[in-house]
């Protein structure tokens, strides 16, 4: 694509807006715990959906990150001051919302130099096991700047699932995420797996990246350990952020989907509205039934 060239959004990435009474629910139910969702803050077009099945991904340690990746479209800045009530919350709006399965995320704090919020992390996960015990918990975690202490710190909380995503193929990463490290994510995949924890990843197409790329940036994370893998486009939430490079189309995704499962891995996703945390509850399902066969 030419530079500054504009390429047109495709038919298949339309999204219907539907407010029903369990968006409005869980929409309420945050307010009134002050408390924040990657789903709303990174604008995520699956929200109608997971909200209307009263799905949400709580994000914790406030609503500014202190890095500024390219794609994202959380605000920056300096971090929030620590709000020690946010894990007892948190608990206590997943036993609200009545989840069988909830997805806990997390702005980059930097500036907490002591731990970079792990406590935080450990309480919050220790929290939402006590209070929903019939409930799966997912976590989706920044890198903690690769402190070891901080990653042990939250895998001995022992979450039912781990996930960091390494966000895009390697050639691009410091220009999608400057603050970052793909070879710093990847060490965080690798002590997940190696603490015998269920390990989750994903990355965006759209940035720059070609097929064959993506086809071994799914083998290599397979060769990690990791089990479940997610592949989505990236749109751009703002003209401030980084342009789409191209449009994956859905027939490509499958092509994705089918290689990686081919490899090994137990639960892929793959598709142009596929986010993080999407169809979270029914990845933790599979991934459950296929552990136990």
């Amino acid at each position: 694509m030419k530079k500054n060239q504009k390429i047109s959004k495709p038919s298949w990435l339309k999204v219907k807006i539907d407010l029903n009474d369990n968006y409005r629910y869980v929409n309420n139910l945050m307010k009134t715990y002050k408390l924040n969702t990657v789903c709303s803050e990174a604008r995520c077009p699956n929200i109608y959906e997971c909200w209307n099945n009263r799905t949400a991904t709580i994000m914790i340690l406030g609503d500014t990150c202190t890095r500024r990746c390219g794609f994202c479209s959380v605000k920056t800045g300096m971090g929030n001051p620590i709000n020690s009530k946010e894990p007892l919350n948190t608990a206590i709006s997943v036993k609200k919302m009545e989840l069988s399965h909830v997805v806990i995320t997390s702005v980059d704090r930097d500036d907490l130099k002591g731990d970079f919020g792990a406590k935080i992390w450990y309480d919050t996960i220790v929290a939402t096991k006590e209070i929903n015990p019939n409930t799966t918990v997912e976590v989706l975690t920044p890198d903690f700047r690769g402190y070891e202490p901080s990653l042990n710190k939250v895998f001995s909380s022992r979450p039912h699932i781990f996930s960091h995503n390494i966000e895009c193929v390697e050639r691009i990463s410091k220009s999608v995420r400057p603050q970052a490290s793909w070879a710093r994510s990847k060490k965080v995949l690798e002590s997940s797996v190696a603490y015998g924890l269920n390990t989750k990843t994903g990355m965006m197409v759209g940035l720059g990246e070609t097929d064959e790329e993506v086809f071994d940036t799914i083998e290599e994370i397979y060769h990690l350990g990791a089990k479940i893998f997610n592949i989505g486009q990236y749109l751009q939430p703002t003209k401030k952020h980084l342009k789409v490079q191209r449009y994956v189309s859905p027939e490509q995704f499958d092509i994705y989907k089918q290689f990686a499962l081919n490899l090994g891995f137990l639960v892929v996703e793959s598709g142009p509205l596929v986010r993080s945390s999407y169809m979270a509850d029914k990845q933790a399902k599979l991934m459950n039934d296929k552990s136990v066969a």
